[in-house]
């Protein structure tokens, strides 16, 4: 039997140019690791699900009724769902500034930007087409909830060489045990404890943030 695999879409991109601005490589790790950036709390200050929910319900507020009918079938359906059906209002998301000037700054260095995220791939790629530094996208595809041990797994088979792997919450501490790097944003003090204490190279961001570019 084939082995299920998450959502994950390439987007074309020109070849990298190599490193001229001589800085050190991110964390002491070689540009041929990518840049794994996680969405919900990391990338952005919100939650996807949360905003295609509430956009929703403010046009429908029996999307309440359809929502317990979806998580029957798990989150990852549910997800889905949302996705297919939300109005969220994409200039008014949140960035973290210093993610975002870290994946820029390591795109044009020559490494890979992936985005890994438990939101459903409809959203993933819709905001992943608001950044050109992004060049693949890996999200929940409406069966598999790309969360926690499920995200480890599929980021280690996609990059058996090794990654870096930024995140925010106590989920991530299953990402980062397989991480070649660790980057924390906006953590709790619990959180980057925890990442510290795995013993690999570790930058914490606070995550400033800004409104995303139409």
């Amino acid at each position: 039997m084939t082995e299920p695999r998450l959502a994950g879409d390439n987007i074309a991109k020109p070849q990298h140019a190599s490193r001229t601005d001589g800085a050190p490589p991110l964390l002491g790790l070689p540009a041929s690791l990518p840049l794994v950036l996680d969405l919900d709390g990391t990338l952005i200050t919100g939650d996807l699900l949360h905003l295609s929910f509430f956009s929703i319900l403010r046009r429908n507020p029996l999307i309440v009724v359809s929502c317990a009918a979806w998580l029957t079938r798990g989150r990852a359906a549910l997800k889905r769902r949302l996705a297919q059906r939300q109005h969220i209002d994409w200039s008014r998301i949140e960035l973290h500034r210093d993610v975002v000037a870290l994946a820029e700054r390591e795109n044009a260095a020559g490494r890979r930007i992936v985005l890994a995220t438990a939101a459903d791939a409809l959203l993933a790629q819709k905001l992943a087409s608001r950044l050109p530094w992004i060049d693949q996208v890996l999200a929940s595809d409406g069966e598999h909830n790309l969360k926690g041990a499920n995200k480890a797994d599929l980021l280690q088979r996609t990059f058996p060489g090794g990654f870096i792997y930024a995140g925010d919450s106590a989920s991530d501490l299953a990402v980062w045990a397989h991480a070649a790097g660790i980057i924390t944003v906006n953590a709790r003090n619990a959180v980057r404890a925890a990442a510290a204490g795995l013993g690999k190279p570790t930058l914490h961001l606070q995550g400033r943030a800004a409104a995303a570019k139409s």
